[in-house]
């Protein structure tokens, strides 16, 4: 008789999506040592290495070195590849690192692959990953020709301008908000075809696969599931919002929008505001930032993208379910109705727990980066809220918190990009109803 192996983890492939990425993380850290990779010629720090890697395939953008400046093109190279498998290779998941060690999915992984990225059902998986797949190749071509097209339009040699294109499509559709034009997205502030391409390679991909999908499908809205219906309306919602904050507390600001000719200032704060949740390019200077605006973007920041998409964060689904459980409760309802459809009392629970996991990691890695560094306090829950969230603003700018807080930033982003996925499977797995209830009692609140 054969043994059966005792779970113990949150789903049977969580591990080989670790393993996975990890030796994706330690071969990128390697060759982005390796003196071809820098414009020096020099081997490379071991920190500043590791930290790139970690940045580019946990789809982040936070950097301790200009990209243009400090990598080589072989180190550029390096770090789209890292940008690309670290946004695709999380979509897809399980399928890609399984596949990657040559084994056959079993009933337990499609389980968990179906559960989290949503695919709709069982024997769709692989044709859905191979949907994911297309679908990523498909905005990123388009993008990479509309941008190397405008580059060109700007004036840069057909080479550089064909390179910009792909890696900026590339950065932008997996929310990583790598630049290699050595002043981030400024210089296009003015070039709304740069801007608006970046930001519909943003959104799309922080939207994700299937609520895009069911929408080409449906045609309609109303016809929408739940999770989808979801998604698309607080993302709109977010980026209006964010859009319009940012636009009218920073229009005057000589630092930010200020410095932008007014007629471009819309087209710059709704990329800012884009941005904001799940990418990190800026058009302006992030650190010139009033400080409501500041605010507003950790706000935007811990939010983040859709479930199962490229980007980081609380995810918008959770954050619609809290703020849907608030209304119900604020009228009275004890079920919870969205969209004329009731919420289960699992999902909302789930939701409630992801959302205290995130302010717990936000509260200690601030605390951590506190301890390492010596920043004013809204600049340092700024980078952290921006390494946790996957975003890759830096108000202070990385550098300045040093080798303790870049490996502090480093954790970081790492539990943000992989635990909440973890913690998601392992809330979500089969488990035996209890036998007895405890008796009901009260607690006081406010």
């Amino acid at each position: 008789m054969v043994a059966r192996r005792k779970f113990r983890g949150p789903g049977s492939g969580i591990s080989e999506i670790l393993g996975g990425f990890g030796i994706v993380l330690a071969t990128g850290s390697l060759l982005l040592m390796l003196p071809i990779a820098s414009e020096s010629g020099d081997w490379g720090s071991l920190v500043d290495a590791v930290f790139t890697a970690v940045s580019a395939i946990c789809v982040t953008g936070l950097v301790l070195h200009d990209t243009q400046a400090h990598w080589s093109a072989f180190g550029e190279g390096v770090i789209v590849l890292l940008i690309q498998v670290g946004g695709l290779g999380y979509m897809l998941g399980t399928t890609v690192v399984l596949w990657a060690f040559g084994r056959q999915l079993g009933l337990r992984d499609r389980n968990m692959l179906r559960l989290y990225y949503g695919a709709p059902s069982m024997k769709e998986t692989l044709s859905f990953a191979r949907g994911v797949a297309l679908f990523t190749l498909m905005f990123e071509a388009a993008g990479a020709a509309i941008l190397t097209a405008a580059f060109l339009v700007d004036g840069h040699d057909p080479g550089e301008a064909l390179w910009w294109g792909i890696f900026h499509a590339v950065s932008a559709f997996n929310n990583a908000g790598f630049s290699v034009t050595g002043a981030d997205m400024a210089p296009f502030s003015g070039n709304p075809v740069v801007l608006l391409t970046l930001t519909t390679l943003i959104v799309a991909g922080g939207i994700g696969f299937i609520p895009l999908l069911m929408l080409k499908n449906r045609r309609s809205f109303r016809r929408l599931p739940l999770d989808s219906k979801l998604i698309l309306s607080t993302s709109a919602a977010l980026l209006v919002a964010g859009t319009l904050f940012v636009g009218v507390f920073e229009w005057r600001n000589d630092g930010t929008l200020g410095a932008v000719p007014a007629e471009d200032r819309p087209v710059v704060a709704l990329f800012h505001s884009a941005n904001a949740r799940t990418a990190g390019f800026s058009a302006i200077d992030v650190g010139a930032l009033h400080d409501e605006s500041k605010v507003l973007t950790v706000g935007l920041m811990f939010v983040g993208g859709a479930a199962g998409s490229t980007a980081g964060g609380l995810k918008v689904g959770a954050f619609a379910m809290l703020f849907a459980v608030m209304l119900a409760t604020l009228r009275g309802r004890e079920e919870v109705s969205v969209f004329r459809r009731q919420v289960p009392t699992a999902i909302i629970q789930q939701a409630t727990t992801l959302a205290l996991y995130f302010v717990a990691l936000v509260f200690s890695f601030s605390l951590a980066l506190t301890l390492t560094s010596h920043q004013e306090f809204l600049d340092t829950l700024f980078e952290t809220m921006s390494a946790l969230g996957t975003v890759g603003f830096s108000a202070a700018g990385t550098p300045v918190f040093g080798t303790g807080g870049h490996v502090v930033l480093i954790v970081a982003m790492l539990f943000g990009r992989f635990s909440p996925l973890m913690l998601v499977l392992y809330m979500s797995q089969p488990r035996k109803k209890p036998t007895y209830h405890s008796p009901t009692d009260s607690v006081r609140l406010g």
